[in-house]
């Protein structure tokens, strides 16, 4: 496991790296911690909940990144240490976090694929609708995130669409929207982080390249 972190870290270089510690040990997380690094994702509330409280002496950056039920957005706004939400995929889950006064950084969720099976904002139009409802609240959002297509032919050539499309959706709304802020693109995973690195993505997340 420390081999497989290491050789991650060195191919990422400035790519900021969420370990992927869904189904894994606390021991484990403890022992990645111990090599020096801070952030975690999860994709169950429920999981998510319990090593944050068996690991609360750390300071760990705990980032919810599974799909995301606006029932369960104030038991994970509660939870110690989250630090980012990498999942709001459509506006109930926007205006739930701001009902809850969220505080939390969090990725508005991009399905660059247009597949049934993933959640995300399909449209322009609808993420911008999203950000103009956050703005007048006067809140902001960390940046968009994306998943490569699960149903391919050709794994590689689909993700590189997938991420040159949220790359061009960025460059689109930054003019408007983000003009004085960091827009970070969160894409990129075990299989195809590599991919994604070639679209200058801000942060991959990565668990079984790690644990295996």
């Amino acid at each position: 496991m420390k081999k497989n972190y290491e050789e991650v870290l060195k191919e990422l270089g400035e790519t900021k790296l969420v370990i992927v510690s869904k189904n894994q040990s606390i021991e484990k997380i403890q022992f990645l911690y111990d090599l020096g690094h801070r952030d975690f994702g999860e994709n169950k509330v429920q999981e998510l909940s319990h090593k944050s409280e068996a690991l609360s002496n750390l300071d760990i950056r705990w980032h919810f990144i599974g799909n995301l039920q606006s029932n369960k957005v104030k038991k994970l706004l509660v939870i110690r240490n989250l630090h980012f939400i990498h999942s709001v995929s459509k506006m109930s889950l926007v205006e739930e976090l701001i009902r809850n006064m969220c505080e939390v950084s969090y990725f508005l969720q991009v399905n660059t694929s247009g597949e049934d099976e993933k959640s995300g904002f399909l449209e322009l139009s609808e993420i911008e609708q999203a950000l103009e409802k956050i703005a007048k609240k006067g809140h902001s959002v960390q940046g968009l995130m994306t998943i490569g297509a699960i149903r391919t032919n050709s794994f590689e050539d689909d993700a590189r669409s997938c991420f040159s499309k949220l790359v061009k959706i960025k460059e689109t709304l930054r003019a408007e929207y983000f003009l004085n802020q960091q827009i970070d693109l969160s894409m990129g995973m075990s299989k195809d982080y590599h991919i994604a690195l070639n679209y200058h993505s801000d942060w991959v997340r990565i668990g079984s390249r790690i644990f295996s």
